[in-house]
């Protein structure tokens, strides 16, 4: 009877130890060692955003929120704006909504959606007289803040060039001045000077914008006239023997189409796509020299959508948005790391003056109060 009672009672004491052993915590697992440095290779470190990077993901958060960009453009066109709603919408899933025109126009359209309450554009793009006078007149907001602009040492063309306030983003660089048809224009007979288009073989046979609605003309000659290049009377004389086109764009197409031999000013943006074709034309690479023109874009105040339009802006400035602008466009970059697209043909060889603000505003008020209109009454 012992022995069994002993049994029983080493049987209780090995269950409970059982229990016991089951209620005590789990030992911690081993701890890793670190791993062993291997000689002549740095340890890696976790990646850390820039504050540019972290700047741009909360720009694109609150932009995708707003769902679409709205803008009014006059050289987003064709293919050129297919390209521009493709590249952005596939990098960031936002759409782009282009509505194209006259930059003049776009701008009193702006002003009456201002007026009466109702704003539907997110951007304007445009020369910098137009895009000037819709600041003066207290549409725009300044986008200085965007991330693209804290690129040092990448810009060919400062994008404030036109505007350090940052209303003015400058976003293509090109070069405007006369182009010729070569096929109506013989060797040799090119004029060589803005003087040259005094000759009376050039008078109703030249195209020049009509300053009533396009900036284009004063952009070249007031530009010139500032640097001292033309004198008010040959500027005069120009206007006088010319036939008025709507805008730079049609006189481009008129002289691909061979109506006429001379346009007084157009620039690589209106010429690219006719010389993409072949088409008969080139510039003239004038004694004078031509004038170095970077339009802009602004956004517009009470815009619906301004972190996208802040977005769009700042992937129009991008290395990726460039790239795919000046391809399309055929121009050069505002960028020094994306390669020039012009084709031959466009300006080459010729003095360039720039548009800086000081011009800018100063065109912009011409422009306002018709300097040319009344300059060039016949």
């Amino acid at each position: 009877m012992r022995l069994k009672a002993l049994t029983v009672s080493a049987f209780v004491l090995v269950v409970l130890s059982l229990v016991v052993a089951s209620c005590a915590p789990a030992a911690p697992p081993p701890t890793a060692a670190p791993p062993t440095p291997v000689a002549g290779r740095p340890t890696p470190t976790p990646a850390v955003a820039s504050p540019q990077e972290q700047a741009l993901a909360q720009l694109l958060a609150a932009a995708k929120k707003e769902g679409k960009v709205t803008v009014y453009a006059f050289s987003f066109t064709g293919d050129i704006g297919i390209a521009l709603q493709k590249g952005f919408q596939d990098k960031y899933g936002i759409p782009v909504e282009l509505i194209t025109g006259r930059g003049a126009e776009m701008g009193e359209r702006i002003k009456t959606e201002r007026r009466i309450g109702t704003v539907v554009a997110d951007i304007m793009e445009s020369s910098p007289a137009n895009t000037t006078n819709l600041k003066v007149g207290g549409a725009t907001v300044s986008s200085s803040d965007i991330p693209v602009l804290k690129e040092k040492d990448v810009w060919q063309v400062d994008p404030l060039v036109n505007d350090p306030e940052g209303h003015l983003l400058g976003h293509r660089a090109m070069n405007f001045g006369p182009y010729i048809n070569t096929n109506l224009v013989k060797p040799g007979e090119e004029p060589k000077s803005y003087k040259d288009f005094l000759n009376p073989k050039w008078e109703g046979k030249m195209l020049t914008s009509d300053p009533n609605v396009s900036s284009g003309s004063y952009d070249l000659f007031v530009t010139l006239m500032e640097y001292n290049r033309i004198d008010l009377d040959t500027v005069r004389a120009i206007g006088k023997a010319a036939r008025l086109a709507p805008g730079t764009r049609q006189i481009a197409e008129a002289l691909a189409r061979g109506e006429f031999p001379l346009g007084v000013e157009f620039s690589d943006v209106d010429a690219a796509p006719f010389l993409k074709e072949g088409a008969p034309i080139r510039a003239l690479p004038m004694q004078e020299g031509v004038v170095s023109l970077t339009s802009a874009m602004v956004r517009v105040k009470d815009g619906p959508h301004p972190n996208a339009a802040k977005l769009f802006m700042n992937w129009m400035l991008s290395k990726e948005g460039q790239t795919v602008y000046t391809k399309a466009a055929g121009l050069a970059s505002v960028r020094k790391d994306v390669a020039d697209a012009r084709h031959a043909g466009s300006h080459v060889n010729a003095p360039l003056f720039p548009i800086d603000v000081k011009i800018a505003e100063k065109e912009a008020q011409l422009f306002r109060d018709k300097y040319l209109v009344n300059l060039w009454k016949k």
